[in-house]
């Protein structure tokens, strides 16, 4: 008579999924949470020197949600290693579908062009543009394209396209032409698979924001 060893029972894969969601929403929730909390004073390690009015940031907020992002991705391993691949950067085609992408933005809003200088002195222009092209794409690229579009299950990208674009438009005053740009940039990341493309484009596009 031969004995019978019981098999380890599995997980379904329902369950496996449905862990991947709520882990995922997770995420998600904390990252919105880190972007609106309020810190106290003591706290805060970075300082924003731009006049108060329209240049508000949340400069802080940023920071910290960005490196919780990096962390999450750094946590999850070789899995989303060629997100942050710098090959793309090295092609040339790459800077035709940015320039293309990010013109075909401009026609659709409809809004005449007029060269201008913000009101600020030099020293301000610098942490503007440090600001505004380098670590709000950043931060905006990893949670908009990173965690909410090229994260979820492929299937769903253009679906997450849609969501991630209007969630990214809701941040902004600027609703239409923002839901366009967040298209726009979201057509790049899933374009290239890769998240240095729409941060770059991002950067570029808020570098033309500052004078036009």
């Amino acid at each position: 008579m031969k004995l019978q060893l019981n098999k380890p029972t599995l997980a379904t894969p329902s369950l496996n999924i449905a862990g991947k969601i709520a882990l995922f929403l997770l995420i998600v929730f904390i990252g919105y949470y880190l972007r609106g909390i309020k810190i106290p004073e003591q706290f805060i390690f970075i300082t924003d020197t731009l006049p108060e009015g329209p240049f508000s940031f949340q400069l802080q907020n940023r920071v910290i949600l960005m490196l919780f992002l990096i962390t999450v991705f750094f946590i999850a391993g070789k899995k989303y290693k060629d997100l942050f691949s710098l090959s793309p950067l090295k092609k040339r085609g790459t800077y035709i579908w940015i320039f293309g992408v990010m013109a075909l933005v401009i026609l659709l809003m409809h809004q005449p062009l007029s060269f201008h200088l913000l009101p600020l002195r030099f020293g301000e222009y610098i942490q503007f543009f440090m600001i505004v092209c380098i670590i709000v794409p950043i931060e905006e690229e990893l949670f908009y394209r990173g965690l909410l579009l090229l994260i979820p299950y492929r299937k769903l990208r253009y679906v997450m396209l849609i969501i991630s674009s209007i969630l990214f438009a809701l941040i902004h005053s600027a609703g239409f032409s923002t839901l366009l740009l967040g298209l726009a940039l979201g057509v790049l990341a899933l374009r290239f698979r890769n998240l240095w493309v729409p941060i770059l484009a991002h950067s570029l596009w808020n570098v033309f924001s500052m004078f036009f």
